[in-house]
């Protein structure tokens, strides 16, 4: 998803995990979604995604937004 920016596509299955088959997105799974939001060039979505999180946000979640804010030149997100 976050190769072919599908980002629409990536919210729906993170969701459907939830709402239609009951299954709790682990660590990985926000990895992934804060991933793709940043490869699009979603920063700030990607950021309120990862603050949103049920728990303590990995060094790999913050990797993948560190990574997107260097790749799109966005050094606000990545001080905040």
């Amino acid at each position: 998803c976050s190769h072919a920016g599908l980002v629409d596509a990536g919210y729906c299955y993170f969701n459907s995990m939830i709402r239609d088959h009951g299954i709790m997105p682990a660590g990985a799974h926000y990895t992934c979604m804060v991933d793709l939001l940043g490869r699009a060039g979603h920063l700030e979505e990607a950021e309120d995604f990862l603050e949103k999180m049920p728990s303590q946000p990995t060094a790999d979640v913050w990797t993948a937004l560190l990574s997107a804010c260097r790749v799109h030149g966005n050094v606000d997100v990545a001080k905040h």
